[in-house]
């Protein structure tokens, strides 16, 4: 059953209340009536299952429980390179499903792409992308959406950070042990061509470690999903 976006302030007292948007979803998309019920979810860690009572220009009904919100305990940074509109887009769609809890743009030597001042508009874009892939996937909360910042300043301010490289030749779970208490863990994919060899040297220097994706060369959008299922899969 997908749910749908009721923003925090529009559930009270145990009734929600749809915008108009998400109301035509419900009664167009949907063709769900007075009396159907419907899981809803308000994007800060909160799922509901809901009665419809009214299925007019605005949807709105009564809370009947609460629902399960499964979540991993820790807190995944995608940090990627930025790519194309439509690798982009899939990335954030993707690995929202995945269960990534924030995206962070990560300018470096090769990136082909400078998103430091268009990112009002693409996070804009993104935001939009978020909701519904969460409407999607089942979650009920958003990941957070990050502004761009340099590859050398994300590693000057320390925590524990990982690199999916296809230089690498060890797998994540001969390196998980050492973040198996991480409350956060950054995971960083680059962008075509890959890190240099001075930002593997100083990621180094960090004492951040790399991890391979496997025997063949990944897509940047297709790396940021495989490693985000492996990390999370693997930590929990």
């Amino acid at each position: 059953m997908p749910q749908y976006f009721i923003p925090p302030e529009m559930i009270r007292a145990g009734s929600f209340s749809a915008d108009e948007e998400e109301s035509r979803h419900i009664t167009r998309a949907a063709r769900k009536r007075a009396g159907d019920e419907i899981e809803i979810f308000d994007g800060r860690g909160n799922r509901y299952l809901a009665a419809i009572e009214a299925a007019g220009d605005r949807v709105s009904g009564k809370i009947k429980g609460r629902l399960d919100s499964p979540v991993y305990k820790t807190r995944l940074v995608l940090c990627f390179a930025p790519v194309s509109r439509a690798a982009a887009e899939a990335v954030i769609e993707h690995c929202t499903e995945a269960g990534v809890a924030a995206f962070q743009p990560v300018l470096t030597s090769r990136t082909q792409f400078d998103w430091f001042e268009s990112w009002p508009e693409k996070a804009r874009r993104f935001e939009s992308l978020l909701i519904a892939a969460c409407k999607q996937c089942g979650r009920a909360s958003f990941p957070e959406l990050l502004k761009p910042q340099k590859f050398d300043d994300l590693l000057a301010e320390n925590g524990p950070a990982v690199i999916a490289s296809g230089e690498a030749s060890g797998s994540f779970g001969a390196l998980a042990p050492a973040f198996n208490n991480a409350k956060a863990l950054k995971v960083f994919i680059g962008p075509e061509g890959g890190f240099t060899k001075g930002e593997m040297e100083y990621a180094a220097e960090k004492g951040v470690k790399s991890f391979s994706l496997g025997k063949h060369t990944l897509r940047a959008e297709t790396a940021a999903l495989a490693a985000s299922v492996i990390i999370l899969d693997t930590l929990g």
